[in-house]
């Protein structure tokens, strides 16, 4: 019964934390969907952006801001200030349609109809038909969802407590790919061969379980870095007070859909969980660097 009550508990802490992740300040006009389609009706405006993911987006009002899709198509009929991104999904910028900034098709297409006007640059991939909203979703299993949504929420905790940390290694984990990579191989190499000596020689097996513990949480926390890494590269344009939430859940889902890949999506998975770890390993887990006293 008491196992019953402690997974509740975690299940609803998880659940609150994504609300707290993606809980938008009202007062700035943003709005945001998650697992259903949003649409903007004529005549509305949206002062701040607009965020749909695992859903269709269209707006036939007017935003102020930016409109990013995740998994899922962007119809545009009416006004936009800010940039247009789509990942796996399709921006369809319909006639007398306008959008001021640069339009995005990230794994997926831009189809601008005569009459339309874009007044940033354009850029997508071609890849012909993408998946959009929920049509990916039979493709995944229901474990590897719930699996997700675990991760992303306890990767929300790990920011939401060590936010400069996290930041620090999400800024090194743009250079030196090679040495991260081949330092969080030797980690995990390492680990794996000293923990049975350990056991056997010297600490026992509960302080062993407890250096176990502690690998897992500094791999939560490199992978959390990682994932963040790849949403910037893949949506830069989401900026604001939220948007390493926002990136945190794009480099998170975009691995897992390649996990779905045979061979290139485990050698997805372990790049991630190597480079992390060498981030982390490489950077005392986003340690500041210590400024030199100066004489």
């Amino acid at each position: 019964m008491r196992g019953k009550k402690l997974i509740f508990v975690v299940f609803l802490s998880i659940v609150l934390l994504m609300t707290c992740a993606f809980n938008f300040d009202i007062n700035n006009g943003d709005s945001l969907t998650i697992f259903e389609n949003q649409v903007i009706p004529e005549g509305d405006i949206v002062s701040g952006d607009a965020v749909c993911v695992f859903g269709n987006l269209e707006i036939k009002g007017d935003v102020r801001g930016d409109v990013v899709a995740v998994f899922g198509n962007i119809d545009i009929y009416g006004q936009i200030n800010g940039d247009v991104v789509a990942v796996f999904g399709n921006v369809n910028v319909h006639k007398n349609a306008v959008i001021g900034g640069d339009t995005v098709g990230v794994f997926g297409n831009v189809e601008k109809d005569p009459g339309a006007i874009i007044r940033g640059e354009i850029a997508d991939t071609k890849i012909g038909a993408a998946p959009g909203g929920f049509d990916i979703i039979p493709n995944m299993s229901f474990n590897s969802i719930v699996g997700m949504i675990i991760i992303y929420g306890l990767a929300c905790l790990v920011v939401m407590l060590f936010p400069e940390r996290i930041k620090l290694m999400v800024q090194a984990s743009q250079f030196n790919l090679g040495r991260h990579l081949g330092i969080g191989l030797l980690v995990l190499l390492v680990t794996i061969l000293l923990i049975p000596i350990l056991i056997i020689t010297i600490i026992g097996i509960i302080p062993a379980i407890l250096l176990l513990i502690a690998f897992a949480i500094a791999s939560l926390v490199s992978v959390t870095a990682v994932y963040i890494f790849l949403g910037q590269k893949i949506a830069a344009a989401v900026e604001g007070k939220n948007a390493v939430f926002i990136h945190l859940l794009i480099g998170l889902v975009v691995v897992n859909a390649l996990g779905m890949v045979p061979i290139l999506g485990a050698l997805a998975a372990m790049a991630v969980f190597f480079v992390g770890l060498g981030v982390a390993f490489d950077t005392r887990l986003g340690s500041p660097i210590p400024r030199k006293k100066t004489i």
